[in-house]
C-alpha cells in the first residue's frame, strides 16, 4: 500500500497541454520541495484509522496552525447553508486549512470548490468540488456542472468553500504588495441563487516574493 498517495497526487502536471509543460511544472514542483512534503505524508493512514480526520491529519504533518479571533469560528454556522469565501495567498495550504477550519464548524458536512487536481486524492476526493481552469468550452460546461452541484449541497443545507479569485494572490509589480484577482462571477452568482449566508475567510500573509 502506498502511504504517501494524497501527498503524491497532488499535482499541478496535469494541467498542462503539452508534454514539456508537464515535464516544467513537475522540475519547479521537486525544487520547490514537493518531495519533502511526500516524506511527511508518508505513513498518514495509519493516523485516519485511529479515528483521525484528514485535515487535522495533514495540518498536524506539515506544521500548519491557525491563529484565529477569539469567536471568530462560531461565525460559521454550525447548521444551515453557508457559503464561506477566502482569499488565496499560499496556494494549496489555504485548499488544507480552509478544509481544517470548515471540519471543525461542520463536521464532515461541507464541501470546497478547488482545482481538480484534487479530486486525484481519493481521502479528499468526496469533498472537493472540482474548477476546471482550461480555457475551453468543455471546462466551462464542467464548471457550470460543479456550480450546480454547490446549489445542490447547498439546498440540502450544506456549508460550501470557495476561493472567488480563483487563483494563488500575486503582485502586480515586481515588489508590490500581492493580492488576489478580481473576484470572478461565479461566486456572486452563486450566492445570488441560493439562501445561504455568507462568511468571509481571511488568510494573513504572502508567499515569498521568489513565488
Amino acid at each position: 500500500m502506498r502511504h504517501d498517495l494524497l501527498a503524491r497526487e497532488i499535482s499541478y502536471a496535469g494541467s498542462a497541454r503539452s508534454r514539456g509543460g508537464r515535464a516544467l511544472i513537475r522540475v519547479m514542483e521537486a525544487a520547490s520541495g514537493r518531495h519533502r512534503l511526500i516524506r511527511r505524508a508518508r505513513g498518514y493512514e495509519a493516523d485516519l484509522a485511529a479515528g483521525e480526520d484528514v485535515w487535522s491529519v495533514m495540518a498536524r504533518r506539515y506544521g500548519l496552525a491557525l491563529e484565529v479571533t477569539r469567536g471568530a469560528l462560531e461565525t460559521i454556522p454550525a447548521q444551515g447553508p453557508v457559503i464561506v469565501v477566502a482569499n488565496h495567498p499560499y496556494g494549496i495550504l489555504d485548499g488544507l486549512m480552509l478544509g481544517h477550519l470548515m471540519s471543525q464548524r461542520r463536521g464532515a458536512e461541507f464541501r470546497i470548490l478547488a482545482h481538480k487536481v484534487f479530486g486525484a486524492a481519493p481521502e479528499i476526493a468526496r469533498v472537493v468540488l472540482p474548477v476546471n481552469f482550461d480555457d475551453s468550452r468543455t471546462a466551462a460546461q464542467k464548471n457550470l456542472a460543479t456550480r450546480t452541484l454547490a446549489l445542490v449541497h447547498l439546498g440540502e443545507n450544506g456549508a460550501v468553500g470557495i476561493f472567488p479569485g480563483g487563483t494563488v494572490s500575486t503582485a502586480a509589480k515586481p515588489f508590490g504588495i500581492p493580492g488576489d484577482p478580481v473576484w470572478r462571477s461565479f461566486t456572486a452568482k452563486m450566492v445570488a441563487r441560493s439562501d445561504a449566508a455568507v462568511v468571509p475567510v481571511y488568510f494573513e500573509g504572502a508567499n515569498s516574493r521568489l513565488f
